[in-house]
């Protein structure tokens, strides 16, 4: 139900939303009942949580330009001595009497780092939700889940995963250097479980860290609410995509955040530093809070950063078709 009292400039703020995380068809969609996130948050066990957002998923294969001889046609080159003879294509040569090699696309791993912003920022959830439904996850809750739930897909694609932690439980700079062992991977999940948000963390700082210590060139998915400097975030996530990482940034909001209860005389405190402030008028918090979602937004297209915006009510497996897509489409 949506609520009668909203503020005209709210619901613009709720709109502008709607459009970042996609059509309303693919996302207000009824899901399944066991990938609804007030369902999965019950279930206590991180890895019980991502396995069951994998059920019903076809795994697919990543592909580079190199030439290799794998299952899938790529195109056709001149055959020329010391190829392998078992790879001319006959029917070719039938149609044209010139000698013809099959090219096939190569398989290959991928390199993948999942940024983990644990700031306290990151640990809130609306009381409202909590006190209605039951469990409900935070925003560093789904954050995790939907983390966990890559590290089992590409896993399962024989891919290496990292993970570099800011904030929270994990400190400054916590970083996995991307491994396809299967100990490594349990590690990862078992960091992802451990983690909570508290604290302050400077994800710009943490993304200008790991553009040093990940040199090879792979994918980066970013887990965070952008509640930071945008400027200083946009540099950061350049600095990546000039060292040639494809970047996904999963920025993850709380509904309560797009329509805020404020009322008189109750201020806001900021999870991280402690700090008071007064409550900003409806229509100023709606206007700031528009310009920071759509100046991340055009940054992020601007660079070439695939950029996703998700409710933590939004459906884990709409997010997940949106990263199979995507993969499907880079590779």
């Amino acid at each position: 139900m949506h609520r009668l009292d909203i503020p005209a400039s709210l619901r613009g703020l709720r709109r502008l939303a709607q459009r970042l995380t996609g059509p309303a068809e693919e996302v207000d969609r009824p899901p399944r009942e066991v990938l609804r996130p007030e369902f999965l948050a019950s279930l206590k066990r991180l890895d019980l949580r991502a396995k069951a957002l994998l059920r019903g998923f076809i795994q697919g294969q990543h592909r580079t330009r190199r030439r290799g001889f794998s299952a899938e046609f790529s195109d056709h080159r001149t055959f020329v001595p010391g190829d392998d003879a078992r790879f001319i294509d006959w029917r070719l040569y039938a149609r044209t009497d010139r000698f013809f090699v099959k090219c096939f696309e190569a398989e290959s791993a991928l390199r993948a780092t999942l940024v983990l912003d644990a700031s306290g920022s990151m640990g809130y959830r609306s009381p409202d939700r909590e006190a209605e439904y039951g469990p409900v996850f935070t925003k560093l809750g789904y954050a995790v889940t939907l983390a966990a739930a890559c590290v089992y897909l590409l896993q399962q694609q024989r891919d290496r995963v990292g993970l570099f932690c800011t904030g929270g439980s994990a400190g400054t700079g916590a970083y996995l250097p991307p491994r396809s062992a299967r100990a490594h991977l349990r590690r990862v999940v078992e960091s992802l479980s451990a983690l909570k948000a508290g604290g302050e963390a400077d994800l710009p700082e943490a993304l200008e860290s790991l553009a040093l210590h990940e040199r090879r060139r792979g994918m980066v998915l970013i887990f965070s609410d952008g509640l930071c400097g945008r400027q200083r975030l946009l540099a950061a996530l350049r600095q990546l995509q000039h060292r040639g990482h494809e970047l996904i940034f999963f920025q993850l909001w709380d509904p309560e955040e797009l329509d805020p209860r404020i009322q008189p005389g109750i201020a806001f405190r900021d999870p991280e530093t402690q700090s008071k402030y007064e409550p900003l008028p409806p229509e100023e918090y709606a206007r700031r809070a528009q310009a920071h979602l759509r100046e991340i937004r055009e940054g992020c297209l601007a660079l070439g950063v695939e950029h996703q915006f998700l409710l933590t009510t939004t459906a884990f497996d709409r997010a997940l078709i949106r990263f199979l897509r995507l993969r499907r489409r880079r590779h």
